[in-house]
């Protein structure tokens, strides 16, 4: 299961690399941070669990507890340049970085659909997510 999460941080890394040359590293894990935190919110509203008991401060508080436990994975010892180095000759990475990116926009999606925001903002949100996957893809340099 690591692996695949690794995965995650390797596709948007590099994808995030190319727009982001000072902190890619923070922005994948803020990335990462987000995505999983549409996921926790999703499920809680999904399961009609009270929302407005995690209150407005909940809802800042659980990102940041994302991107701490991120940062821990991550950062801590430079795990993140291992990760970087053992991804590195990875075959079918077009079809990983796929898969990648369509969790992304199903996270997006699902969330909408859930919170019954409507099919066209839903549809542009996750036509958005889906570009910013796919525009770093087409100007990465090839090897």
């Amino acid at each position: 299961m690591s692996k695949i999460y690794d995965y995650v941080f390797y596709s948007i890394y590099r994808n995030t690399s190319i727009t982001n040359k000072s902190i890619p590293d923070w922005s994948t894990i803020i990335a990462i941070s987000i995505l999983l935190a549409i996921n926790i919110f999703s499920i809680l509203i999904y399961i009609e669990y009270d929302i407005e008991s995690i209150g407005e401060k909940g809802f800042g508080v659980i990102p940041l507890i994302l991107v701490g436990i991120n940062f821990l994975y991550f950062l801590k010892n430079k795990r993140y340049q291992n990760i970087l180095n053992g991804f590195k000759n990875q075959q079918n990475k077009l079809f990983w970085d796929s898969i990648v990116l369509t969790y992304a926009c199903a996270s997006v999606f699902i969330l909408f659909q859930i919170l019954e925001i409507g099919l066209k903002t839903t549809l542009l949100m996750t036509g958005f997510i889906a570009l910013t996957g796919i525009i770093p893809y087409l100007f990465r340099k090839k090897k």
